[in-house]
């Protein structure tokens, strides 16, 4: 029986606050089976430049109701660029061998789904956060319906006590209908030293800029912005 429940599309390079919420949970559910969404987070993610913010985009191949689990990877040329984008802007990084050593040579293996790459590459982040929640496939699952009575189908599936969920819309009746308490992350990222300080603290970055800058401190300022969910 899984006590605490997430479920969240698959990221690449997942946020901080992802990795949050999987941590503060018995068992997370990939939803791999619902529509893929363009120009969101599933297939892209941003690290820290001289000038800001850079989305690092993994090309796919997707039509408007592909979902997740069905999207190929178009190409592997993304690969070197990804790779030489992160070596040069965190050239100065304390632990860029965390990257090279670890992270680099899962994304350099031939991907051709996007839903496996980024389970890999979230699989090691967690590895590095010390976040060892289960991880499930919706589509291995199943589960029915759309949005919330999809989500109730897979908490009860897995035997969930309790949900947890970003600040989203659901309703608690619905949930309590089956016996599932509905609660809510709450979490506010905290300041770390960033490289490029001329650029300024910038927020909404990948994890991964997190984890090479502070190292195995990473985890605790990961922690410190978890404030007591609603």
């Amino acid at each position: 029986m899984s006590r605490i429940v997430v479920a969240h599309q698959p990221q690449y390079l997942p946020w901080p606050t992802f990795i949050d919420k999987a941590s503060d949970a018995d068992t997370l559910i990939y939803l791999d089976n619902v529509q893929f969404q363009r120009r969101g987070v599933q297939n892209r993610n941003a690290i820290k430049t001289a000038r800001g913010s850079l989305l690092l985009t993994v090309p796919v191949f997707a039509e408007r109701e592909s979902l997740i689990k069905d999207v190929r990877i178009a190409g592997s040329a993304w690969c070197r660029k990804h790779v030489e984008a992160i070596r040069n802007n965190y050239a100065r990084a304390p632990f860029l061998e965390l990257f090279e050593d670890g992270l680099r040579p899962i994304m350099e293996r031939p991907w051709s789904f996007l839903s496996d790459l980024n389970r890999a590459v979230t699989a090691w982040l967690f590895a590095q956060f010390d976040v060892s929640s289960e991880c499930l496939l919706a589509s291995e699952i199943g589960g029915e319906g759309r949005r919330d009575d999809l989500i109730i189908s897979l908490c009860a599936a897995v035997g969930a006590e309790t949900y947890l969920s970003g600040q989203g819309a659901q309703d608690p009746a619905k949930f309590l209908a089956r016996g599932i308490t509905l609660k809510y992350q709450s979490y506010e990222p905290q300041p770390y030293p960033q490289l490029h300080p001329e650029a300024g603290f910038v927020p909404g970055l990948s994890a991964l800029d997190l984890l090479l800058n502070t190292g195995p401190d990473a985890k605790y300022i990961l922690r410190a912005g978890r404030k007591e969910s609603e």
